[in-house]
């Protein structure tokens, strides 16, 4: 009798083949905690693996790493899309999904493709789905991307029939590709035979997929092929094996060139009023974040400067549109209603929660007031051209990349530092960002940057510059005068 197999659950052991010490590796290994790094309180761990009286089930590829290939396939190879795809991949996508059918043909199932944004994560996904000619699942965890993948499907793959998975709505008899919301598949109940007839499994941001309620969709999906697709693949709380272990490892991972012709204007807000800059900390001594952002929001000196930056910059160079990113929504209202009653330009939000009809108009606007979750994942607005971060944020990766897209000749970041210690160490680690990428900084504080007082932050072994009443010119210009 086969001791192991693939089935509807994940790979399948059964338990008279396993060793009480085998077992407890398999227990102790899927049972997962995340890390809050500083937190007092941490999350409880949670199991990734399921146990019945004589069986034992787990995430495929850890059952493959540890416990071999499978004696029998116990799944439905999925029905036959008919698909095809219309377009052409351009060179570097063509290395990507080669990696992917490689993997394949190894014998792996499947695995993840670590691109940067712009770089057509979801017209290769459609392509691949096309190629292996099997009913597809997408799985996408916000509303705007389910929509974004219908339209590129119908762009890229004009015949195909497309379902639908989404709160009441199950629309998957007859279709070629069905999206899917993550929330939906994770907290609701489906009959076991729902998913027979899909024969592959793409997971968008598949990131998310490592929390403990999302990891849940993917013990009630099980596909015999498996794509991963993220230009994020750590996660910061120590679960990316999570999300490696259903879909697999990484088979190609491809990183943005640098962009020497960015240019980030960091501009540090200065204070002398002693509340705003005293950092509160909590019973351990440790500063307390949330509220320290709070404060930031709250405090309109600070916010009546932003909104005197994005004026001046948009003066200087109308033609530009900007996204302003933040983390709590109150500056970002504060900001829209000021830009909407004072009528100096168009402005629209770009938050979540919104109709697609709503977030459509607002890309059309010369300001986007959007958050940093809206602007992480999916955001696909090819006419950006700057970027202002009003709030503290230490991975901006996903965020630049919004405006390196389309290429320009010269993308701007505005970059609002704090003076407090906890904020002056986050820069320092988007400053190291920037160096990597070779993007030109540009340094000044709140009392010299309507003079035009800038300095040159040391980039790649070169000397710092430094100019008084320096005229920033326009792109493909002299930025400094020495």
């Amino acid at each position: 009798m086969a001791s192991t197999y693939f089935g509807k659950q994940g790979y399948t052991i059964y338990k008279d083949c396993l060793t009480p010490i085998d077992l407890k590796f398999i227990r102790d290994s899927l049972t997962v905690a995340p890390y809050i790094p500083k937190s007092p309180v941490q999350p409880e761990a949670f199991p990734i693996y399921k146990e019945g009286h004589s069986k034992i089930y787990m995430p495929r590829y850890f059952g493959v790493e540890h416990f071999g290939v499978p004696d029998e396939i116990k799944i439905s190879m999925g029905d036959e899309n008919k698909m095809k795809f219309n377009g052409t991949l351009r060179p570097y996508q063509v290395d990507v999904v080669d990696a992917f059918f490689k993997s394949i043909a190894d014998g792996k199932g499947g695995g993840l493709l670590d691109i940067p944004c712009g770089f057509g994560k979801t017209a290769m996904g459609i392509y691949i789905a096309c190629k292996l000619k099997k009913k597809c699942l997408v799985i996408v965890h916000k509303g705007f991307l389910l929509n974004q993948w219908i339209e590129r499907i119908e762009e890229f793959a004009p015949n195909a029939r497309i379902g639908k998975i989404q709160g009441q709505i199950i629309d998957i008899e007859d279709k070629d590709i069905v999206i899917g919301m993550l929330q939906s598949l994770s907290m609701k109940d489906y009959p076991s035979t729902m998913f027979d007839s899909f024969g592959l499994t793409i997971v968008d941001e598949c990131h998310h997929i490592s929390s403990e309620v999302f990891s849940r969709s993917l013990t009630k999906i099980v596909t015999p092929y498996t794509l991963g697709l993220s230009a994020t693949m750590e996660r910061k709380d120590g679960l990316t094996q999570v999300f490696k272990m259903f879909l697999g490892d990484i088979v190609y991972a491809m990183k943005r060139e640098s962009e020497d012709n960015v240019m980030v204007k960091a501009i540090t807000y200065e204070s002398s009023d002693p509340e705003f800059e005293e950092v509160t900390y909590d019973y351990r001594g440790n500063p307390q974040y949330s509220t320290m952002i709070s404060k930031l929001c709250d405090y309109n000196h600070r916010t009546e400067f932003i909104l005197k930056v994005i004026k001046k910059e948009m003066d200087d160079y109308p033609n530009q549109q900007m996204m302003i990113l933040g983390q709590n929504k109150s500056i970002l209202k504060y900001i829209y209603d000021a830009i909407t009653h004072r009528k100096i330009f168009t402005v629209g939000y770009y938050i979540g929660g919104m109709k697609e009809a709503d977030l459509n108009e607002s890309e059309n606007k010369q300001v986007i007031v959007a958050t940093y979750a809206m602007a992480a994942e999916g955001l696909d607005i090819k006419s950006l051209t700057s970027l202002m971060l009003v709030t503290p944020r230490t991975d901006i990766t996903q965020a630049v990349g919004r405006i390196l897209r389309v290429k320009r000749e010269r993308p701007l970041v505005i970059d609002i530092v704090d003076t407090h210690d906890l904020f002056k160490r986050q820069f320092k680690k988007r400053a190291t960002f920037y160096k990597k990428n070779n993007y030109t900084i540009l340094t000044t504080d709140s009392s010299k940057y309507m003079n035009n007082e800038w300095e040159e932050m040391k980039k790649r072994g070169k000397s710092k510059n430094k100019s008084s009443d320096v005229e920033i010119p326009q792109a493909g210009m002299c930025l400094l005068s020495i």
